[in-house]
């Protein structure tokens, strides 16, 4: 029970002021920070749908971000692709004008000279990097130059030239999310690319009585297929193309040796397991732990772009046009084909990715405008408010003034 005294209208006075107080900071600090509540406890349901909201905008944002990233980075890349194949057009005109045989020898050298040049060229623009310093066909190697020239000196060259082209790249391509669950690449394999025929690879070991030993695993273009003791080379066979791996295995009827594909114009990466040297053992790798590293014994056809551009040039300094205008047009049109269908697939992913960003630049402004209705502060409504209680409080304090005794003098009248 409170004891009724002159402390009283004083205690309660001062508690309702303060309260008011409270009242008027709370609303000066939402004002200041332009939201509707301070306190979760404000708005328990608002709180929880803005945090909500915000968490997606923040996720919209950032794939916003990854889409604009990544469309930047394939615009240049096929940029680059079609220099490439603007040069192997060129390419192609030497070709076909060197398979007539109606130049003489030091005609033909001079072809193979300008072929030696677009050469150079292409492997520039394989070795193209990105703005932000990364090559773009490097796959999942970004830092990684992916094509390393190999000098050395062909016939009727005169110097020391390229004569051949390895690929030190990755095999897959860093992926940027750019909606919830939905990835696309970064990066292009360079040996997806700039290559001409589909590869083919005969072991040089009859496999007809081969057993796997112990438990181990082979890796196909990144595809892990395991392996069980007792494995034969038919259920390798059968392993390798239930993998999910763009390769046809197969068994040469001749030979009894294993045969590994491609389905489509690319090299094929050959490892085996940590503990294992099965393709070793088949006669398809060296066993130096390096991948596609191919045993001497292994028959190894299609090569890249770059083989089909060295193999004409060193073509044209020979002189041998029925090479030219046969095998050697042959693989050059295979590489062009083969261009324009990565430029194709460039093409459809920008594509994919414009749509993205017009979906994304949607999505975005609706998001934000169920944020703010849910969190914005009603500044005019914000101001009245404070307006009243401000109005109140200065009412309170000349009321208090003229009610409660202020010195010690009052009670000594």
């Amino acid at each position: 029970m409170r004891r009724v005294s002159t402390d009283m209208m004083n205690n309660d006075m001062q508690y309702w002021m303060r309260r008011r107080e409270d009242a008027m900071a709370s609303m000066s600090n939402r004002m200041n920070k332009q939201e509707r509540f301070e306190n979760l406890r404000d708005d328990p349901l608002a709180a929880a749908r803005s945090v909500r909201y915000d968490s997606f905008t923040k996720r919209l944002e950032r794939y916003e971000e990854n889409v604009r990233y990544t469309l930047d980075r394939s615009k240049i890349a096929e940029g680059y692709m079609r220099q490439t194949q603007d040069l192997m057009q060129r390419i192609r005109e030497l070709a076909v004008t060197g398979a007539t045989g109606t130049f003489t020898k030091e005609d033909s050298a001079a072809m193979a000279v300008e072929v030696d040049q677009l050469l150079s060229e292409i492997v520039n623009l394989a070795n193209a990097r990105g703005p932000d310093g990364d090559f773009l066909f490097a796959g999942d190697k970004a830092r990684t130059e992916p094509f390393k020239v190999l000098q050395g000196y062909a016939a009727g060259a005169g110097a020391a030239t390229t004569v051949g082209v390895e690929y030190l790249g990755g095999l897959g391509s860093p992926e940027a999310e750019i909606s919830e669950g939905a990835y696309l690449p970064m990066n292009i394999a360079g040996d997806e690319v700039f290559w001409s025929e589909r590869q083919r690879i005969s072991g040089g070991v009859d496999a007809s009585n081969y057993r796997v030993m112990d438990a181990t695993s082979l890796f196909i273009d990144g595809h892990e297929i395991a392996l069980k003791p007792g494995d034969t080379v038919q259920t390798i066979i059968a392993k390798i193309n239930d993998s999910g791996a763009a390769v046809k295995a197969s068994l040469d009827p001749s030979r009894n040796s294993l045969v590994l594909e491609g389905s489509q114009a690319k090299r094929i990466r050959l490892e085996d397991g940590v503990s294992g040297s099965t393709l070793a053992d088949l006669g398809i790798l060296s066993g130096s732990r390096v991948p596609s590293d191919y045993a001497t014994t292994a028959r190894v056809s299609g090569g890249s772009l770059f083989d089909s551009v060295i193999a004409l040039r060193d073509a044209l300094y020979k002189g041998d046009h029925i090479d030219v205008g046969g095998r050697v047009l042959a693989s050059i049109d295979a590489g062009m084909d083969n261009m324009g269908r990565r430029l194709a697939q460039a093409g459809a992913m920008m594509e994919r990715l414009e749509s993205a960003k017009l979906r994304l630049n949607k999505e975005i402004p609706d998001l934000t405008a169920l944020l703010a209705a849910e969190k914005d502060l009603d500044f005019a409504q914000a101001i009245t408010d404070f307006k009243m209680m401000e109005y109140a409080h200065q009412a309170s304090l000349r009321m208090a003034g003229k009610t409660l005794p202020q010195t010690l003098l009052d009670f000594l009248r």
